[in-house]
């Protein structure tokens, strides 16, 4: 009889007319009866997809006014149940490489005055200069409103015309030469990310869109970091890591964990033909060694709350000014504000009009909200206007990425709603 009538309330609007041995109900009680009900609820969600083979497990983090309120691991690294998931296990995190590295990067480097948005991006790279891409400003293409092709399949350039793999590029056995490893009988020559740079310099836009999601601007951020840093991509944005005391937050895990601490992602069947685990998922950041600032991002879910956490608090990490606020604020806000479009710089940014066929976000989003989705099934979404932080790992390419159930339930979606509907009205 309890647990309805706590339900009912849970359920109805007027929380507070509850009574509880003759008194109100404190709003703490009212909190804890609320969390408990979003724990049921995720659960059983998070369980049935299990079951379905959405993903074989997930790690979800939800962040409230700066505290942890949700912060489970569910399943196994694989079908197989032979490694759990715990706190500790890391995912590629796919296209969160793209805010977690490159936009990250670039607000340090806006901070300290040495990137500039309304730069054209032969600025940066000289051998942009005299192309149909040189001239445009690099803001255009954080925007995704430079019209340029969404992506192209880098691994099917190395095979010559009848569909063999190009002996010029690829080698099964390690040297000097052939030194980008892809998997253990697999290798890239090693200068193959020129040719990468120039499949982007002379690749086409798409007249029927002038606004289209590409990832092909993020292949060339690490250079740009690269070149007005004085130090390497990796080097720049893992001393950003380490102000913020992270340690599982890196590109190539296998340099410093083991397997059984990454949790494996697809069965490759067209490219490098192994199961691809500690290594990234994506061809083309593999191409580029696994160093790559559109894919090959590992993390956590609780590093990555810690960095977007450090949004929510003005830039500021235990003390220590990691970013100025009001960079933050330029790069989350809506920068792109246009017809169907609203878009931050990087950061993807709730649509006008609200589609559940649309969006991966939840409807209860604010305005000011902001994120992104990854491939591998992983999404981060932040919302300052409720000081709330959203964060889902999940493998859900594994064993393929024919596996569209996460997409076909809304599963991270209705999560995101329970979220919200626990502290909401």
């Amino acid at each position: 009889m309890i647990k309805v009538l706590l339900l009912n309330l849970l359920l109805s609007n007027s929380f507070f007319s509850f009574q509880k041995n003759n008194d109100t109900l404190e709003i703490d009680d009212i909190n804890k009866i609320n969390l408990e009900l979003l724990n049921r609820k995720i659960d059983s969600i998070i369980n049935e997809a299990i079951s379905l083979k959405a993903f074989p497990g997930a790690q979800i983090l939800v962040i409230k006014d700066g505290n942890k309120i949700f912060n489970k691991n569910y399943g196994f690294h694989t079908y197989d149940s032979l490694i759990k998931v715990s706190e500790n296990s890391i995912y590629d995190i796919a296209s969160l490489t793209k805010i977690t590295s490159s936009t990250l990067s670039l607000m340090k480097l806006y901070d300290n005055n040495l990137f500039f948005l309304e730069k054209p991006l032969s600025y940066y790279l000289k051998t942009f200069k005299n192309t149909d891409k040189g001239n445009i400003p690099v803001k255009d293409f954080l925007l995704h409103k430079t019209g340029i092709r969404a992506w192209i399949p880098f691994h099917e350039t190395t095979k010559n015309e009848d569909g063999e793999f190009n002996k010029k590029t690829l080698s099964n056995k390690y040297s000097r030469r052939y030194s980008t490893h892809l998997t253990d009988s697999l290798y890239l020559y090693k200068k193959y990310k020129k040719e990468i740079y120039n499949h982007i310099k002379e690749t086409y836009f798409v007249d029927t869109d002038s606004v289209l999601y590409s990832g092909l601007f993020f292949y060339l951020v690490p250079e740009i970091v690269s070149k007005l840093s004085k130090s390497s991509f990796e080097n720049f944005v893992g001393d950003i890591y380490s102000s913020l005391d992270l340690n599982k937050t890196l590109f190539n895990p296998l340099r410093k964990f083991s397997k059984n601490k990454i949790v494996p992602t697809e069965n490759d069947d067209f490219f490098r033909m192994t199961q691809i685990h500690g290594v990234v998922h994506d061809e083309g950041a593999a191409m580029m060694d696994g160093v790559s600032g559109n894919a090959g991002l590992f993390s956590t879910a609780n590093e990555l709350g810690v960095i977007y956490q450090t949004f929510l608090n003005d830039g500021y990490y235990n003390g220590k000014k990691i970013f100025n606020s009001s960079t933050i604020t330029l790069f989350t806000q809506c920068n792109y504000c246009s017809g169907k479009y609203h878009r931050g710089l990087g950061f993807d940014k709730p649509l006008p009009e609200y589609s559940i066929d649309d969006c991966t976000y939840s409807k209860y989003s604010s305005k000011k909200s902001y994120g992104h989705s990854g491939y591998t099934g992983t999404f981060v979404w932040v919302d300052p206007e409720y000081n709330l932080i959203y964060i889902f790992l999940s493998n859900r390419v594994y064993q393929t990425r024919e596996n569209g159930k996460l997409y076909e339930y809304n599963i991270r979606t209705k999560i995101h709603d329970y979220i919200y509907e626990s502290f909401l009205k």
